[in-house]
């Protein structure tokens, strides 16, 4: 589906709640979201498109210094390492982090040579000290439109680069791929690290996987920032020494993948 139809597509903004956004959602359980999240983001190539636009945030940056929010099991950035250097020539240091870090994640990704901060880091209240351009990886939906701008609008205050991508899309047919997950939980599970027992007896005996991880892909789809709605956060913000960008790259066989990209022009 073309942008324009997606835009005439009447389905309102929906922000109901996703089990891996509460506080009270056992560590256990969102762990098993955000590790089979990053198996399958990474299995399937979800962001391979990101990589031109994510060079241009690190061209524009003070260092070579990449701070991802929202980071949960991983996500994107180490496996989009390798392409940006060899297609780039960049081999910036990657700095994960999470409202909840994932412990394992962070054993995992220092294995790897990225390092995943274990402290607390909100995206909305990003330390001072943390000065990489900022990423976020399918994390932008779990924002209501006034959070997103108060998001954006702290990077340009900063001065920092900024870019979110997202594959999700509020369309009728982002809403039916939503229905999918089950399977998809099923088949990708096996491929997901560490593979627990615990892991094996919440997907395939008792379904608690499959069902958590179904509702929050489903949440995710009716949360969904459309880009004519990030175009108006970003236009909201225009101001001189930082300009704002929001683009659809087409990813045969997966999609579009959205991105907001804020910029310093020093």
């Amino acid at each position: 589906m073309s942008e324009t139809a997606a835009a005439m597509t009447p389905m309102p903004r929906l922000h109901l709640f996703e089990l891996i956004d509460q506080d009270w959602y056992p560590r256990a359980l969102r762990d098993l979201s955000t590790d089979y999240l990053e198996t399958i983001s990474t299995r399937m190539g979800m962001f391979d498109g990101a990589v031109d636009v994510l060079a241009r945030a690190v061209r524009a940056s003070e260092r070579q210094e990449l701070l991802d929010l929202g980071s949960g099991g991983g996500g994107a950035l180490p496996a989009l390492r390798g392409p940006l250097e060899s297609k780039h020539g960049l081999k910036p240091h990657v700095v994960l982090t999470d409202l909840y870090p994932n412990a394992q994640a962070a054993e995992r990704a220092r294995a790897r040579g990225v390092d995943y901060l274990e402290r607390p880091v909100d995206a909305l209240r990003v330390p001072a000290e943390l000065r990489g351009a900022r990423t976020l990886f399918n994390a932008l939906h779990h924002f209501r439109p006034e959070q997103v701008r108060a998001m954006l609008a702290d990077a340009q205050e900063k001065g920092v680069p900024f870019v979110a991508f997202e594959v999700v899309e509020r369309t009728p047919r982002g809403l039916l791929g939503s229905l999918l997950v089950p399977l998809l939980v099923l088949l990708f599970t096996p491929l997901v690290r560490p593979l627990t027992p615990l892991r094996l007896l919440l997907t395939y005996v008792l379904p608690v996987a499959p069902l958590t991880i179904t509702w929050d892909g489903l949440v995710s789809t009716l949360r969904a920032h459309r880009p004519e709605e990030l175009r108006a956060l970003a236009a909201s913000l225009a101001h001189e020494g930082y300009t704002w960008e929001v683009g659809q790259v087409h990813q045969p066989g997966k999609g579009n993948l959205t991105y907001l990209l804020g910029l310093p022009t020093r």
